[in-house]
């Protein structure tokens, strides 16, 4: 067998020189080798400068697909369904967006985000979810975080500040946020920028289809956010600024891939 090369970065982090080494299923799919050769998804400076980040022992988008895929391949859904407790058949999945077959981007997705996130105004990358779960009944947006294990990290939040164009997520927050949190929308915002930003869009997503939205976060067990709180408790606090939180749903890796349950 043809020993998987490597890098190791600044942060002792290993890196694969080819990606699909960090991949255990499926590692030519098309929708996967788009995601690998996005040009923003390479690593720009250090020892790892011009590897796909999906080569990282790290990464959340490889451990996704890992997960994910098998879960699909082996018909095995029915396990990830129990633990947010849903009741429903899978139709498919997309990855970042993308079907796994065309490798192209949903058209209804497309459409949700060209409304909420105009073309014009998000010129770089418009939002892009990790794994959405389509079933007969609902629709499951899954926002995953991984970080070296032990590590605090920047989970959902926002490291720069907003600018004009983030009134467009305020004005469309205010059907599923509290009055607290718009009042405060600057700072709880860039707090939970990602998760507000999956809501919206999963929420608008889901009613296209005429589905029910739920929202996973996953996270590791052994890392903690960057305030140092567990993610659990931090997911709650976003929770709490929701007018309905019952289709929410907090899971780590570990409860995924452990313990016996997957």
């Amino acid at each position: 067998m043809e020993k998987r090369k490597f890098v190791i970065s600044e942060s002792g982090v290993k890196v694969f020189v080819d990606p699909r080494d960090n991949i255990l299923i499926d590692r030519d799919n098309p929708a996967l080798v788009k995601k690998i050769n996005y040009l923003r998804e390479k690593y720009s400076k250090g020892t790892v400068k011009g590897l796909s980040r999906l080569g990282s022992e790290n990464s959340e988008d490889a451990r996704s697909w890992n997960l994910f895929r098998s879960l699909e391949e082996q018909n095995d859904m029915q396990k990830y369904y129990a633990l947010i407790r849903i009741r429903d058949v899978l139709q498919g999945l997309l990855f970042w967006g993308l079907n796994t077959e065309t490798a192209e981007l949903d058209g209804v997705l497309k459409s949700v985000l060209d409304e909420i996130e105009p073309p014009q105004l998000w010129k770089v990358q418009q939002t892009e979810p990790d794994v959405i779960v389509i079933g007969q009944k609902t629709i499951v947006f899954n926002e995953c975080k991984l970080g070296k294990p032990g590590a605090n990290i920047d989970a959902w939040n926002r490291k720069g500040p907003f600018t004009g164009k983030h009134e467009l997520y305020k004005r469309n927050a205010q059907p599923f946020f509290k009055q607290f949190f718009i009042e405060n929308f600057e700072v709880e915002a860039i707090r939970y920028y990602q998760l507000i930003r999956n809501y919206i869009i999963g929420e608008h997503f889901a009613s296209r289809l005429n589905k029910v939205f739920h929202l996973v976060a996953i996270a590791s067990g052994k890392n903690k956010a960057r305030s140092r709180l567990p993610h659990e408790e931090e997911f709650k606090t976003f929770c709490s600024y929701l007018f309905d939180s019952t289709r929410c749903h907090f899971l780590t890796w570990e409860q995924l891939e452990g313990e016996g349950h997957l």
